[in-house]
């Protein structure tokens, strides 16, 4: 991996302490030296040598941008009153005594030795290929002496590096970034969710050593759009059924080992075994994997399912990932659901509920236009009977009683109360 090196240094007249800095055969070096803000439009540059003879490997007056000369980069900044030298693709040769300088004017200058050391490895970058609207999980090893220093990963941008986030626990999130770091393996994973191609970029994984010197893993990550594979795939079944899952790949992930794994919430995904060979059944419990390159189709089944199994999955692939600079693909998200019925039987019963309640809703509108109208109908024939039949009803003519006819003073005693009373 290339590892990248940054020192706080401060201008000195000449004589002053030199600092020493260690950098990597392969990798690359970040110097920082801080100056005067009285000096923030004077000339910068970095230069090799000791005494008079020092020859200047790069030199700018150009402001807070990066200018670049061959594997030096500088980038003046004039707000913190600080430039930064980058060394790129370091070499055995370059172990030397370089200076920091600042041109006061013509005939002298200010500056501030530094003493290299490259140490000979075989590091190099990494290349990370992503597509859009997938995740990936890149790979940032280091040395066992670094293990309980801070980790941090940044986007080197023109202007400067953007920090994207940091941590010195074991897990840190910072919106579509998060950070897990996995000291016992001496490595700390980067994840990145939702992946845009305006991701595209170079990073660093860096390990905070202090306050003035961090070291960096340059990390090019190139994210794509592809359209010839599913991004998200639905999935429902019912307790104690079996399920199949095909997730087609791009064709550049063919020899890569593929695994499913469980995502729980916001912690890393979970996976117990790949399948590295093409046409070949790999078992792992009630799950089986199967990879056909040709067709560019990985596929599990998972046997008996139950609702326990619910949850986001993905169908993903290792990059290189037991080197040291590896990574990993997910490319395809599942979400399944286990339920208890069957779905069939869900949505028949939900439809015939529907089609109930529609029609009693339809009976009870019906009845409540249909009733009134009834009885006003009723009512009005009714009185038409009343109208033109007067003996429809005989109670309307009975005769009167011939009681309201007697009179007091005409009532005439009976014969045969006379008799008796004579």
């Amino acid at each position: 991996m290339k590892i990248l090196l940054i020192f706080t240094l401060c201008l000195i007249s000449d004589g002053g302490e030199s600092k020493e800095v260690t950098g990597y055969s392969g990798g690359g070096i970040l110097i920082k030296c801080e100056y005067d803000p009285e000096y923030t439009e004077n000339q910068k540059y970095f230069c090799k040598g000791s005494g008079i003879v020092c020859s200047d490997q790069i030199k700018t007056g150009d402001k807070n941008q990066w200018v670049n000369s061959g594997r030096f980069s500088l980038f003046d900044d004039t707000k913190s009153s600080e430039f930064w030298v980058m060394i790129r693709e370091l070499i055995a040769q370059d172990t030397g005594t370089y200076h920091c300088g600042v041109n006061r004017d013509l005939l002298t200058a200010i500056k501030t030795p530094v003493e290299l050391k490259v140490k000979r490895g075989v590091m190099s970058g990494t290349d990370v290929t992503a597509y859009a609207g997938t995740r990936s999980n890149i790979k940032c090893s280091y040395e066992d002496e670094y293990k309980y220093q801070k980790k941090a990963f940044c986007k080197m941008t023109t202007d400067k590096w953007t920090i994207c986030t940091k941590t010195n626990s074991e897990w840190s999130h910072n919106g579509r970034f998060s950070i897990h770091d996995n000291r016992s393996a001496g490595f700390f994973s980067v994840f990145i969710r939702e992946l845009d191609t305006e991701d595209t970029g170079t990073y660093a994984c860096a390990v905070v050593l202090s306050d003035e010197t961090e070291i960096y893993t340059e990390v090019k990550l190139n994210v794509t759009e592809d359209l010839s594979f599913e991004k998200t795939i639905s999935k429902t079944v019912t307790v104690g059924e079996d399920l199949t899952i095909s997730c087609k790949y791009p064709e550049f992930l063919a020899s890569a080992p593929k695994f499913l794994c469980k995502r729980p919430k916001l912690a890393a995904c979970v996976y117990k075994t790949t399948v590295s060979e093409s046409q070949k059944y790999v078992n792992e419990g009630k799950f089986t994997l199967y990879d056909d390159k040709e067709k560019q189709i990985f596929s599990v089944r998972i046997r008996n399912v139950i609702e326990q199994d619910s949850g986001e999955y993905w169908c993903g692939a290792e990059v290189n990932w037991k080197s040291d600079h590896g990574y990993k693909v997910y490319f395809t998200r599942i979400n399944l659901e286990v339920t208890r019925f069957p779905v069939s039987i869900v949505i028949t019963v939900c439809l015939i509920l529907l089609v109930l309640l529609i029609g009693i809703v339809f009976l009870i509108v019906t009845l409540r236009k249909r009733c009134p109208e009834t009885m006003m109908h009723t009512f009005r024939r009714t009185n038409e009977v009343y109208a033109n039949d007067p003996n429809a009803f005989p109670l309307r003519s009975l005769p009167p009683s011939p009681y309201q006819t007697l009179d007091s003073n005409t009532i005439q005693p009976d014969p045969i109360y006379q008799s008796l009373m004579h």
